[in-house]
């Protein structure tokens, strides 16, 4: 059976489409090596209760702050005061909680792709064992749908690194200004004074009527006593 040269050339036409097809899927795929997607993965394994002090440093400002003796919040850096309480449990607990379901292995030199040459912030940890942490915060993924981020990076800075998609509630808990950071003095409302109760009139003695001055005994004109008529002589 003699078959044509058109049918040859289809023939091979169709088997090299083929495989550019087959080597495109391939090199579209990503490697094991360079992205995971599974269960969601606990960051780190401690508790808000457990941290005694940390730092934090963004793109404008670097603070540290340290739990006092009574267990309370303080701000050592820039300034010294108490600190907010609320801004501290949020940005901890963040930490705390932090999971994520996907992670890249890069390589040192690609830093600036994720954003992290230039973080958003870096927040360094220390637990009342004296044990420490830090999460690296690089920039947005192409959706922004989540955070770049860098959990307990080794000291190595030309070492492969793992990168770990995170919730973009980050940002809101780094990113603050200075005052949000500061304990606010709670103003207790002024204490109105008690209203005395009106003062019931005194009950007023009643006065006594005067007594009215004796009358003076009036002076009695002594009355003439009257002088017994004369009585007709008998005439002799």
């Amino acid at each position: 059976m003699k078959i044509k040269k058109s049918t040859v050339f289809l023939l091979l036409a169709a088997l090299a489409l083929g495989g550019i097809t087959v080597l495109t899927v391939q090199t579209q795929q990503p490697s094991s090596e360079q992205t995971a997607e599974g269960e969601p993965q606990d960051l780190f394994a401690f508790q808000e209760a457990q941290v005694q002090s940390f730092t934090l440093e963004n793109r404008s400002e670097s603070f540290r702050f340290e739990r006092n003796e009574e267990g309370q919040w303080q701000m050592l850096e820039p300034e010294q005061q108490r600190a907010s309480d609320a801004s501290i449990a949020f940005l901890l607990n963040q930490m705390a909680a932090a999971e994520s379901t996907r992670s890249i292995t890069i390589s040192a030199n690609e830093r600036s792709d994720f954003g992290l040459d230039d973080p958003l912030a870096t927040v360094d940890v220390t637990l009342d064992n004296q044990e420490t942490h830090r999460l690296v915060l690089g920039g947005y993924d192409f959706n922004r749908s989540f955070l770049y981020a860098l959990v307990d990076p080794a000291a190595d800075e030309n070492a492969d690194l793992q990168v770990f998609l995170v919730s973009p509630n980050f940002e809101n808990a780094v990113i603050r200004p200075r005052e949000d950071w500061k304990a606010t003095e709670e103003t207790s409302p002024e204490s109105s004074p008690t209203p005395s109760p009106d003062a019931s009139p005194s009950s007023t003695e009643s006065a006594a009527p005067e007594a009215s001055p004796s009358p003076l005994p009036s002076e009695v004109e002594a009355s003439p006593s009257p002088t017994d008529p004369a009585s007709p002589a008998n005439s002799e």
